[in-house]
């Protein structure tokens, strides 16, 4: 069995124009059924903080109507691939720099992972770039040194099943 080489999981981020994307790697099985991005940095100094209020929510989707949203490549505060969203991009918050995002996921079962990332780490690409071919600013507390394709990422990566929830 594949076990993590760092004890959290971790999301690339690129910006493609004015859309910041997120790369989930997945493992065959592994399908993202819901995202929320949220201010990690505020959410993490409210005392007894309460996810469930959604009141440091930036975006949060449900239920993925593509099947490369289900697959881990992900437009953030696009709603257009999803079903059902909770919060609308920005309707509770500005997009903040350090971002969380949490992924609900179906590995066989329910199952959640969650990532940090620095907006604004991110590698820029003119709008139209294909999100599977650039390379994504990855594990923020490199000092944003380390930018890697999506392959790199999933191989160091490996399934998100094998993080904790």
């Amino acid at each position: 069995m594949f076990l993590p080489s760092h004890d959290y999981y971790a999301v690339g981020v690129a910006q493609i124009g004015d859309q910041l994307y997120v790369y989930a790697p997945l493992c065959d099985g592994e399908r993202v059924v819901g995202v929320e991005a949220y201010d990690n940095l505020l959410s993490g100094q409210e005392p007894n903080y309460d996810p469930d209020s959604m009141q440091f929510t930036y975006w949060k989707a449900q239920d993925p109507t593509r099947e490369s949203v289900a697959n881990g490549w992900i437009a953030l505060g696009d709603s257009s691939g999803f079903r059902t969203t909770a919060v609308v991009a920005g309707s509770n918050i500005e997009l903040p720099e350090k971002l969380g995002v949490s992924l609900q996921l179906d590995v066989g079962s329910q199952h959640a992972v969650e990532g940090v990332v620095s907006v604004s780490k991110a590698p820029r690409y003119p709008a139209g770039a294909d999100p599977r071919s650039v390379r994504y600013a990855y594990r923020p507390e490199r000092n944003g040194a380390d930018a890697r394709d999506p392959r790199e990422i999933r191989d160091e990566s490996g399934c998100a099943a094998n993080y904790p929830a």
